[in-house]
């Protein structure tokens, strides 16, 4: 297996995924989705709330803001206390009255490592007079346990061979077929100009079958990855590639506990 970085961006990259299978493609997607753990708030205590908002939508709120994650100094609540002590759970307090808007840059943190990735987030509009009073805990934990622990989103696609039968002869109107712009035209020819953008649409094919060959690579993948701002797309592709790591030596265990 090889890969390629096309672009990386602190909360995207894409890539290339060479030599490989989509098992491996999708078993890569499935745990950046679902097991590559981040920083998330899932308790609430709430001491004061005559907003217009219930406890509950306050606390739902808070709850799917993304937080910075340390992953280094701090564990997940079943591998320590349960969530109790500061080397698996970070506390936030809020208390604000208004008038005002609440946004996430009025949570204060017991960690500066741990902190909301903005502070432009809503929370909940404060008439005159009203108070939210109230703190919180973070704690570890990852996408298949609820959507706020989720690192990130990823996606896929077999990358296509295309082909022209003809090389600079099939009719110039692939040019406005194509959705993707992938041929391009030079002296009047056309060609093959961007086969990584092809999403093997068929378009093509179906309009020249004997001029156009698209074949989806079933062993090149272009990868994207996105983030929220937990961790950059890049640390979150690591992790997730950890993982995997950790689940093949655990499996290969298993199989020779068999012989």
């Amino acid at each position: 297996m090889k890969m390629k970085v096309l672009e990386n961006e602190p909360n995207k990259i894409v890539f290339l995924l060479e030599d490989s299978k989509p098992a491996l493609a999708n078993a890569l997607r499935r745990v950046i989705l679902g097991e590559v753990p981040v920083m998330a708030i899932n308790e609430v205590t709430m001491y004061e709330n005559t907003s217009v908002m219930f406890d509950e939508y306050v606390a739902h709120r808070l709850g799917m803001i993304p937080l910075t994650t340390d992953l280094k100094n701090y564990k997940k609540p079943g591998e320590c206390c349960g969530g109790n002590c500061s080397s698996c759970s970070v506390d936030f307090t809020i208390d604000e009255t208004g008038p005002k808007s609440v946004h996430s840059s009025d949570m204060k943190t017991s960690d500066p490592k741990v902190k909301p990735v903005s502070g432009k987030i809503p929370i909940v509009d404060l008439d005159n007079g009203q108070r939210l009073r109230l703190e919180a805990k973070a704690v570890l934990g990852t996408g298949e346990e609820h959507a706020r622990w989720q690192a990130g989103n990823a996606a896929y696609r077999s990358v296509s061979e295309v082909k022209l039968n003809k090389e600079g002869e099939t009719r110039s109107e692939l040019m406005n077929l194509c959705p993707k712009n992938v041929f391009g035209i030079k002296k009047d020819k056309v060609f093959v100009e961007k086969p990584m953008e092809c999403n093997a649409c068929n378009s093509c094919v179906e309009t020249y079958p004997e001029g156009v060959e698209v074949t989806p690579n079933q062993t090149k993948f272009l990868f994207k990855v996105w983030t929220d701002g937990q961790m950059t797309a890049q640390k979150t592709l690591v992790e997730a590639i950890k993982v995997l790591e950790q689940k093949n030596k655990e499996m290969k265990k298993l199989v020779d506990s068999m012989k």
